[in-house]
């Protein structure tokens, strides 16, 4: 079936807000998924999810590398969980051509002339981006092609101010230049109501 990219309306902190709002009902739901695979799930994954509901915010700050790994599994389970349960489907704003073979592994390859900053927030918002704070971890696909990230709103803004000169200049019917022009038609409507972007490639 291929690898798309799907983006979404995303709140005030990208995902945090959403994750924590649903602790109650996805715990639930990521219990009986351990109980049912207990090979697959370890059980420190649920001990870390039973921290999180306890502590909020505060379990998310780590010093170690393989615990932010774990909160990045947990907030994986946590879109799967979405999406089994069909939440937040109204906040979809894909556009119509999302297959992951039209977007550049780097703005560059599209935009030579784009800023370093622009590259980076590009980088960002296809590599995956990690709920925990733990210095210098890096979010690290599971399967190597679920990823998981987003741009909050001042980053929104700031890539759009970075990009916008270069729209006239994009061919949505030409591989990778595609990409980066149905990126910017998210990111514009993100900006519009003053929300982070969500972006899922799958």
């Amino acid at each position: 079936m291929g690898t798309y990219v799907y983006y979404y309306l995303g709140d005030d902190y990208g995902m945090r807000t959403r994750f924590l709002a649903d602790l109650g009902p996805f715990t639930e739901w990521f219990s009986c998924l351990v109980a049912e695979y207990p090979d697959e799930y370890p059980p420190s994954q649920l001990e870390k999810l039973l921290d999180i509901v306890q502590r909020g915010t505060a379990a998310l700050k780590t010093g170690f590398d393989d615990e932010a790994h774990m909160i990045d599994r947990i907030l994986d389970e946590y879109w799967q969980f979405c999406d089994e349960k069909g939440l937040y489907r109204e906040l979809e704003i894909t556009p119509s051509a999302h297959k992951w073979y039209r977007y550049a592994a780097d703005l560059s390859e599209v935009l030579p002339s784009a800023s370093a900053i622009a590259n980076s927030y590009y980088r960002r918002l296809f590599l995956g981006r990690s709920l925990a704070e733990c210095s210098e971890h890096e979010y690290q696909s599971e399967d190597g092609v679920f990823h998981l990230s987003w741009l909050l709103p001042a980053e929104v803004s700031q890539l759009l101010s970075e990009l916008e000169r270069f729209e006239g200049r994009l061919d949505c019917k030409e591989d990778h230049a595609a990409g980066v022009f149905w990126m910017l038609k998210s990111l514009k409507e993100a900006r519009s109501k003053g929300v982070s972007l969500v972006v899922v490639v799958a």
